[in-house]
């Protein structure tokens, strides 16, 4: 007893004159906020958790993944679900509020880390290494919001009590931060040889900041970017055949689409810039194959993105209908999709005039539009009548016969396709034949269950044709349409399209390639903020949303160009005013 009298009074003395200091609690057996940032392995979950915030914007969230390609120039919302977008794009809507706070808290996370290294017990160099971690991701979610939403508030430290004064920052500042927090991580992070993968890395920040110095009219700048990227001796464009399904029947563009082909170490693929790691049934890994399309986690982009064939029916001339495919079958028919979202004419054939046999990334590897049918009782009754498939560019039905789709069996009343329930789709949103054995309820007819729907792959952020087509755009808006087209001839050859000549580069035809290349892989709204071209492409090519139906709420009108600030958002900010965007 003695000896904890003698501690008592010697911490006493001590601090007796601090009474702060004194009474100050210092946790020795529990996390908690104030020792949780010290040692390496602190900052390395921390960092984990901006991966997993990251994903959890562009690839999670059941519908919020699908957001970056609603309402764009790439695909339609089907019929009945077509959208409103005057609720979608509302100040209450989940739009609007999941992705603001998803990015703010990817920016609280980081403003955390960075504020805590002064006091870590880190190296100076890891300090160094860390900082560049966190600040490329709050560069990258403020470019984001950016996009998104305009000019910003911008907070740069961690926030310790509730700040309700926030206040609008404007458009270009929010971009001038973005890009001092990317070039302060393109000066410290590691070369892509060197980091594990799905991690950021030195090419990561220079594509990054390319695309940011596109955003502010730095040309030059952007070119240079690109440049270190495209020059990187670890980085190359996949060209052979190679992965986990080579021996099948397909291409290379198919390839870089295949489970375990995304990632350079796993997958030997030197295409890949960033890629999301999207494991199944792995703790911390996001896909899951028990649970239903409310777990949010996983990647629904074969539910949204693929057709739901089960519902395409014909009627007979003498008035029988059946559907002549089984569904959810994991085939070219497109897994266990409904359909939500498909091509837009433009997308689906206008691109890809001229190329529309030889480009690969219209082939019917990636973007099938004949379908074989499975169901036995059709193909029994009616096989002699309609042979064994269904070609989209010729449906050549018999005299008489109709199609009739959806829940009441007359969505559709007509022979009109493509529709939700049958059209082209573009198959890097599924796993044909390949989805996880514990999806399958039959192997052999491959038959999936319920739990299925989601897409079992990595998923990439950035791939190299990205810092190509960024170059090409830089190129392009100093009026070097040269060196602007033999950048997207690298990008064409790979895809046996027609090399392009100089004088037809312009920034549509540069979106349209985009467009050819990345498909539903971009996040196409992020593009076509940064560029200006979301109104203009959206009336062009998206006749749902056409002027013409602005009056019933579902036209998209010019203040869509931005989301709208949140409304609790606003409200709860009492000590200032935050303000909404124009016309909302």
């Amino acid at each position: 007893m003695k000896k904890y009298i003698t501690l008592f009074l010697i911490a006493f003395m001590a601090f007796g004159c601090n009474e702060d200091s004194f009474l100050k609690e210092t946790p020795l057996d529990f996390m908690s906020g104030n020792n949780s940032y010290s040692t390496k392995a602190d900052y390395d979950a921390s960092i984990t958790e901006l991966y997993y915030l990251t994903r959890k914007e562009f690839f999670g969230d059941y519908n919020r993944s699908m957001d970056f390609i609603y309402g764009t120039d790439l695909m339609m919302a089907s019929d009945p679900l077509k959208a409103n977008l005057s609720s979608d794009y509302n100040p209450t809507s989940g739009i609007a509020k999941f992705h603001w706070e998803t990015l703010y808290l990817l920016v609280a996370q980081s403003n955390v880390a960075i504020s805590r290294l002064p006091e870590s017990n880190l190296t100076d160099a890891q300090k160094v290494e860390y900082e560049a971690k966190a600040r490329f991701f709050r560069g990258f979610a403020y470019r984001t919001l950016a996009y998104l939403y305009g000019g910003v508030p911008l907070q740069l430290e961690e926030v310790k009590s509730p700040k309700t004064d926030y206040v609008r920052d404007t458009k270009e500042n929010v971009l001038a931060q973005a890009i001092k927090d990317v070039e302060f991580a393109s000066e410290h992070l590691s070369d892509i040889t060197d980091v594990r993968d799905g991690e950021i890395s030195l090419p990561v920040a220079y594509t990054l900041l390319s695309e940011l110095y596109l955003a502010t009219g730095e040309n030059q700048k952007a070119i240079d970017a690109a440049t270190k990227v495209i020059n990187n001796p670890a980085l190359s464009l996949m060209k052979d055949r190679f992965g986990s399904r080579k021996a099948e029947n397909g291409d290379v563009y198919w390839d870089l689409f295949r489970i375990n082909n995304q990632n350079r170490i796993e997958g030997g693929n030197k295409e890949g810039i960033w890629v999301i790691q999207e494991e199944a049934d792995v703790p911390g890994g996001a896909a899951n194959t028990s649970d239903y399309f409310w777990y949010t986690t996983s990647f629904w982009m074969e539910r949204f993105c693929a057709p739901q064939t089960g519902l395409f029916k014909l009627v007979m001339p003498d008035g029988t209908n059946l559907s002549p495919f089984s569904w959810p079958i994991g085939d070219y028919t497109g897994g266990r999709g409904i359909g939500t979202l498909y091509a837009t004419n433009h997308f689906y054939r206008t691109i890809w005039d001229g190329d529309f046999k030889n480009d690969i990334r219209n082939s019917i590897y990636n973007y099938p539009r004949k379908f074989k049918f499975n169901n036995p009782d059709f193909v029994k009754k009616y096989g002699s009548l309609f042979g064994d498939s269904i070609d989209l560019e010729n449906p050549n039905l018999p005299a008489g016969v109709k199609i009739i789709s959806g829940y009441d069996g007359g969505i559709t009343p007509s022979n009109s396709l493509p529709n939700r329930f049958l059209c082209g789709y573009q198959t890097k949103c599924t796993t044909p034949y390949n989805h996880p054995a514990a999806q399958y309820l039959d192997k052999k007819t491959y038959l999936l269950s319920g739990t299925a729907g989601k897409t079992y792959t990595d998923q990439y952020m950035f791939r190299l044709p990205e810092a190509y087509l960024l170059r090409a755009e830089a190129y392009m808006k100093m009026n070097k349409l040269t060196e602007a087209a033999a950048d997207i001839n690298v990008i064409r050859a790979r895809a046996n399209a027609k090399p392009v000549e100089a004088s037809k580069v312009t920034m549509d035809y540069i979106l349209d390639e985009r467009m050819r290349e990345f498909g539903i892989e971009e996040k196409r709204r992020l593009t076509l903020a940064r560029t200006g071209k979301l109104y203009e492409r959206v009336i062009k090519f998206n006749p749902y949303y056409s002027k013409e139906n602005s009056s019933d709420g579902k036209g998209f009108l010019k203040k869509y160009e931005l989301y709208p600030i949140p409304q609790s958002v606003i409200e709860a900010n009492k000590d200032a005013v935050l303000e909404q965007n124009p016309e909302y």
